[in-house]
């Protein structure tokens, strides 16, 4: 029992020093995360701000080669990365004074989720739908997966049916 005495403090040491160094480890393991988290919500601004300057070769840079957009709301298929550029480029023609404004934006590991809002004024074709003059201002929510600090795949879902009301369309 004496001998038991005399190892007691040690014991307690030993069990509070390994319990540190879990606590250390996971106050680590939680430190990354939140850097890659703060990372991956900077590329993202970078990215909506890249749209806003139209600097389409940032654009491109922030785009993992193997991207993929799903927007269902306006495209039932997947769009490549070449098919995402097209479609991009065509809304720069259509809506010159493009700008989209983030409402909030946060992210879970290698996910970034954001809402924004996208005004313009139609003036070019956009879609088969000749110019008509109208400001629009349309919001999404959007997630994006990062890999190796490139966005790999979006998806998005905007107010499609906004979109077509205030282009002065019926439903």
């Amino acid at each position: 029992m004496k001998k038991l005495f005399v190892l007691l403090p040690f014991i307690v040491f030993a069990a509070i020093s390994c319990q540190n160094k879990q606590l250390m480890t996971e106050l680590d393991e939680l430190k990354a995360k939140a850097d890659l988290e703060k990372q991956n919500v900077a590329l993202v601004e970078k990215y909506i701000e890249a749209w806003n300057t139209k600097d389409l070769q940032l654009i491109y840079e922030l785009l993992d080669p193997q991207y993929k957009l799903h927007l269902p709301s306006i495209n039932p298929t997947t769009m490549s990365n070449e098919q995402f550029k097209a479609w991009y480029e065509s809304i720069y023609q259509a809506f010159p004074d493009v700008h989209y404004d983030i409402k909030e934006i946060f992210a879970d590991g290698d996910k970034v989720c954001v809402q924004w809002v996208f005004t313009g004024t139609h003036e070019g074709d956009f879609q088969g739908i000749p110019a008509t003059g109208s400001k629009i201002e349309v919001s999404a929510i959007e997630i994006c997966m990062i890999k190796d600090g490139k966005i790999i795949e979006e998806k998005a879902e905007t107010d499609s049916q906004g979109w077509i009301q205030q282009l002065g369309l019926q439903p």
